[in-house]
């Protein structure tokens, strides 16, 4: 799951990359909070309520993206937990490779991307410090939107705890229980 979660919140980044092409030394920052709505987290039903600000620029050699990000997920028992994140990110502009059909990224994060918190306690799991990923799309056709489909994610670089990202540690296998009362 965490991994899935990394690979969409990178993916919504390089969409974001691709689309602002066109607005080099531009900055675009948005504030948003949203909730309570209905949700599930590592099976359990409940609500969760999510704020944070992203700021996007791009810049002549890739772009810029820094955020910070918080949900508090209630299950219907009460537990309570809390996600944040507060990462800068640097985006490769894309590399189109229109032979292969692909089109790859490569992002370095810095920072907190992932903790998880009982709500006013301790920590229960958190990534930190230092990763590089290598994304891989499919190439569209249209290098106006070349970004497609998915394919593949590659860490090739880390420093710091990153128990999340390499896959150490299934966030569900620690906040379930908590989750569940048990």
């Amino acid at each position: 799951m965490p991994k899935r979660l990394l690979v969409v919140a990178v993916t919504a980044v390089a969409a974001c990359a691709v689309a602002s092409a066109g607005v080099a030394g531009s900055t675009q920052v948005d504030h948003f909070t949203d909730g309570p709505f209905p949700d599930m987290l590592c099976g359990v039903s409940g609500t969760s309520s999510v704020q944070g600000t992203s700021v996007l620029r791009e810049t002549a050699k890739g772009v810029f993206f820094a955020g910070t990000f918080s949900q508090v997920f209630v299950a219907g028992n009460g537990s309570s937990v809390t996600l944040t994140s507060n990462t800068p990110n640097k985006e490769s502009n894309p590399v189109i490779d229109e032979q292969a059909g692909t089109v790859t990224v490569r992002t370095t994060f810095h920072g907190l991307p992932v903790k998880v918190s009982i709500t006013g306690g301790p920590t229960l799991v958190r990534d930190a410090g230092i990763g590089t990923f290598v994304d891989v799309f499919e190439y569209t056709g249209d290098p106006d939107n070349p970004v497609g489909d998915h394919i593949s994610t590659d860490v090739v670089g880390v420093h710091g705890p990153h128990p999340v990202v390499l896959g150490d540690k299934d966030i569900c296998a620690v906040v379930g229980p908590y989750l569940l009362g048990q």
